[in-house]
């Protein structure tokens, strides 16, 4: 069934009622009719099964047949801290994250990003959140991940507050010995989790260039944890997946 995220004050205990661009794809695109079904949820973790009753360009109505919890939200909740790369980059990161599992992401300035502003474009902000939806639905999340302002990498690392905090480093395993003692070993990430399975978890990704080394050090200060993601050398847009698909993995959400 398809599912939409629509405003809660649109959902009842036994009615619902789509508008706007919804009603128009349910009607013209997905030609939906009434006595047909689909999946609306109310972005607080909940979802509701509903049978159309009214179908029309502006406005589709339902009644609600079953309530109840949304099962596509994971157990950890992950913000990605992302250094801002280019557009295409960074929108496939937000899509592909979502539909992974992350459940935050906040745009980060570091030393070697393009960009250096913290201002965003309200367009951008609004093209990112359509994005974050539309990927949400397709992957059938409970709720659509937050997404926070941009920020500088220092007022990140200061104001996490997860649980565990971890910066996958692609410098670690080829810094030299005075290098190793001044930032500390970088482990697996597995073994930076241990036998812990943390309820919140802030992953740092750097951009093409990668984090500088005082970046590294001011991130251990901080008390974040570098980590090794294997052998090879990844892109930025392909470390953000692959750290939250492992962190998910090895504490069984993707299992």
């Amino acid at each position: 069934m398809h599912h939409f995220f629509i405003p809660p004050q649109n959902i009842t205990d036994r009615q619902v009622i789509l508008s706007g661009v919804q009603a128009r794809q349910v009607a013209q695109v997905l030609r939906l009719r009434p006595g047909e079904r689909l999946v609306v949820l109310d972005n607080t973790g909940w979802e509701y099964e509903v049978r159309l009753t009214a179908v029309s360009r502006d406005q589709v109505m339902g009644d609600v047949v079953e309530k109840r919890t949304a099962v596509g939200e994971p157990s950890v909740y992950i913000t990605l801290y992302m250094a801002l790369l280019k557009r295409e980059k960074f929108e496939w990161v937000l899509q592909k994250g979502t539909e992974v599992g992350v459940s935050r992401f906040v745009p980060v300035i570091t030393q070697r990003t393009l960009a250096q502003d913290t201002e965003i474009k309200p367009g951008k902000q609004e093209r990112w959140r359509k994005i974050l939806t539309e990927a949400a639905e397709q992957c059938r999340r409970g709720r659509i991940p937050a997404l926070a302002a941009p920020m500088k990498l220092a007022d990140a690392l200061a104001q996490h507050g997860a649980e565990m905090a971890l910066i996958p480093w692609e410098g670690a395993d080829a810094a030299s010995a005075t290098a190793r003692s001044r930032f500390g070993f970088a482990v697996s990430l597995k073994s930076a989790l241990g036998d812990t399975i943390p309820s919140s978890a802030a992953l740092f990704i750097g951009p093409e260039g990668g984090f500088a080394p005082e970046e590294i050090e001011l991130a251990i200060q901080h008390h974040v944890q570098p980590v090794r993601l294997g052998k090879r050398i990844l892109r930025a847009e392909t470390a953000a997946l692959v750290a939250a698909s492992l962190l998910l993995h090895v504490v069984g959400d993707l299992a």
